[in-house]
């Protein structure tokens, strides 16, 4: 098997939408880059996730057109985006403005950037399998792939795996929230050949209080009516998303939350297919495809030099190391409810997420961004969107290379 080494000034684990945007930063702003992803796509939960919605890129309000909370690459993100086959332009939830996407077509985009951007190597089906540590720094990582190992040297190191796995390999002070406080995982799924124009509002909270009734029957298994569902642009088709309560009480000690999550997700994904084709909107549906991995909303984060908090967030703070703006909710999906709880930010606010939340307290080289970055359980509820991790992310890379210019 080839073993080598690589000299890099900023590597990037993890290429979801903040690592895309982290490396792309990077290598843009002249740092010799290399982003790092375990599947054979960029996109985390924008495309393993098929998320569908791109929250986090406009201001909160109760009316006018969507403002660009963030200008670089998360605009850029948005307006490709919904120029792309299968897209369509942001649309209002309530009080606030989401971009409606094709995982396919962001996994195509997120190609064409990385692509488009001198001094980027993107290693895909790359696995981090160890790294050394040195005098408060990462020196080195070691890949595995299907086809060789590597060691990547780096001057800076930006953990964007979501589940803060560098620094948990480096021994960098982490929190992790306990599973049954964690916000629940969901399982993305989509249907075909269902009659849409049935599923208006009113048609849709009539059958989630029929969904409920049945697995209070027990005609459905338990945690099967925790479900959102609704048409999407294409015809026939609907996305669904089925939040994973209970897991957490069925778990044996000798399971892993992720694997028994993945299998108890396509059971009750399949028993509430079968309990719609009663129905007649639904009689000729059928599970067309589901999200390669469950969505998950909290995992492990990294203790920074600053901790983001709910005040921060509901007060529109502002810092003077901010380096990115955000103002969705505070979105919350907790054990014992249906649905999301939001806490909502005033229109036209925002606050500010600082450097020092970016950056490891333990070791000088390692930046963060994305859902392992330092922020209490609520205020992560907000900071966690796809569009505030394209904003954390770039500002990070760049922070990264900059950091790698001066060593």
């Amino acid at each position: 098997m080839d073993a080598r080494s690589l000299s890099y000034d900023v590597v990037v684990v993890g290429g979801g939408a903040t690592g895309l945007a982290a490396a792309v930063a990077a290598a843009r702003a002249g740092a010799r880059t290399a982003l790092v992803e375990r599947y054979g796509f960029l996109g985390g939960m924008a495309t393993a996730g098929m998320v569908s919605t791109i929250c986090g890129l406009y201001h909160t309000s109760s009316s006018g057109p969507p403002e660009p909370l963030n200008a670089g690459l998360a605009e850029t993100v948005a307006q490709r985006l919904a120029t792309m086959p299968g897209c369509s332009a942001p649309v209002r939830r309530g009080r606030t403005h989401v971009l409606p996407y094709t995982p396919f077509a962001f996994a195509c985009l997120a190609d064409e950037l990385t692509a488009s951007a001198r001094d980027l190597d993107v290693y895909l089906h790359a696995f981090l399998a160890g790294l050394d540590t040195s005098a408060g720094r990462i020196e080195a990582l070691r890949l595995a792939t299907w086809e060789r190992r590597i060691e990547l040297t780096a001057r800076a190191v930006v953990d964007a795996s979501g589940d803060a796995a560098v620094a948990h390999l480096a021994s960098v002070a982490t929190v992790t929230v306990p599973l049954p406080d964690r916000q629940l995982a969901s399982l993305v799924f989509v249907l075909q050949q269902v009659d849409t124009d049935a599923l208006g509002p009113g048609p849709r909270v009539a059958l989630l209080r029929l969904l409920a009734s049945a697995e209070r029957e027990g005609r459905l298994p338990k945690g099967a009516a925790n479900l959102a569902l609704a048409p999407s642009p294409q015809p026939g088709e609907v996305v669904c998303k089925l939040a994973l309560s209970g897991i957490t009480e069925e778990l044996p000690a000798n399971r892993d939350f992720l694997t028994l999550a993945e299998q108890e997700g396509r059971r009750r994904a399949l028993a509430v297919t079968e309990y719609l084709k009663t129905l007649p909107a639904f009689a000729r549906a059928f599970v067309s495809h589901a999200a390669p991995q469950v969505g998950v909303r909290e995992s492990r984060g990294v203790i920074g030099r600053y901790q983001l908090t709910r005040d921060d967030v509901l007060s529109g703070r502002k810092f003077e190391d901010g380096v990115a703006r955000a103002s969705w909710p505070i979105e919350l999906w907790q054990e014992g409810s249906h649905g999301a709880t939001y806490e909502f930010l005033h229109d036209g606010s925002s606050y500010d997420i600082p450097l020092r939340c970016l950056q490891a307290r333990d070791l000088d080289n390692l930046f963060v961004a994305g859902r392992c970055m330092s922020a209490t359980h609520e205020a992560l509820g907000s900071a966690r969107v796809i569009g505030t991790c394209l904003a954390t992310g770039e500002a990070v890379g760049r922070a990264a290379a900059h950091y790698a210019e001066a060593r």
